[in-house]
């Protein structure tokens, strides 16, 4: 089986224009914007669950109703992440509310998105609740489209003081924390309760090959999840793009990844790791 631990969701109307106008200045990447609840079902029907989550940040005004909504049409595959902005009044009250009323498996937080630092103090009532309750958390620590917030904010490394504080905090640095990756094998190789995913790696094929013979060399690839990441990649194309990662390197005398892990991340139990 297959999990995508990384998938997101949003009507149209929930993001601003100036968002997709600055995806598309850092590289057309816009028209990933746009898509149907049936598109999102078909799409993750490619794996056999699925994490789905919006984002509450500037320019993301997406709604936790939406989502819990759209995972409601399948259940048995689909399971919601609440998103919380600390730069938003009453952002535990919501965290509360998405946990307790609406079921929240976990909660997905974008440092970079939200204007706030990943070990601000606002932050650490986040972290708190969700280790007090056991919710796993995604974080966006990888380079960004936008330019509202500075770039510190999403390096990796900040994981790590993290972990050490709350070491019962299972936490999934997304995109593998892309450009930073070694930042990220670092951190995940000294915690047991942090991991990464690989979502919107693949199509940069020199960068994920030596991303990927990072973890290699480091013994961290136990350490990875599957993710997508979409609507900005499908299910489908990464499963395919993870398997066909040695492609850049065929005929050439540089070390290809080993099959096992490839194999080992597509079908690692990620859920029953995250206890979701």
């Amino acid at each position: 089986m297959i999990y995508d631990v990384h998938t997101h969701f949003w009507k149209p109307e929930e993001v601003e224009l100036s968002t997709i106008s600055s995806a598309e200045n850092a590289g057309g990447l816009n028209k990933r914007f746009s898509f149907t609840p049936e598109i999102h079902l078909r799409e993750t029907s490619a794996t056999h669950k699925s994490i789905v989550f919006g984002l509450r940040a500037k320019g993301f005004n997406i709604s936790n109703d939406t989502v819990k909504e759209h995972v409601d049409l399948a259940p048995e595959r689909l399971v919601f992440f609440t998103s919380v902005n600390p730069a938003e009044v009453g952002y535990m009250n919501e965290l509360e509310r998405t946990h307790l009323d609406l079921g929240a498996k976990g909660i997905k937080l974008g440092p970079i998105y939200q204007g706030v630092h990943p070990t601000d103090k606002r932050y650490h009532r986040i972290y708190s609740y969700a280790q007090k309750h056991g919710l796993p958390i995604i974080i966006h620590m990888a380079t960004t489209f936008t330019a509202d917030y500075p770039l510190e904010y999403a390096r990796p490394i900040h994981i790590d003081e993290i972990a050490i504080k709350y070491p019962d905090l299972k936490i999934v640095i997304a995109h593998l924390g892309h450009p930073w990756c070694s930042e990220t094998v670092a951190v995940i190789r000294r915690h047991t309760n942090v991991y990464a995913d690989l979502s919107a790696l693949y199509y940069r094929q020199w960068q994920f090959y030596n991303a990927m013979m990072t973890l290699v060399e480091y013994g961290t690839s136990e350490k990875v999840f599957f993710g997508s990441d979409f609507p900005f990649t499908v299910p489908e194309e990464s499963i395919e793009g993870l398997r066909n990662v040695n492609e850049i390197v065929r005929d050439t005398n540089l070390p290809v990844i080993p099959g096992e892990i490839i194999e080992g991340i597509l079908h690692r139990d990620s859920f029953g790791i995250l206890g979701i």
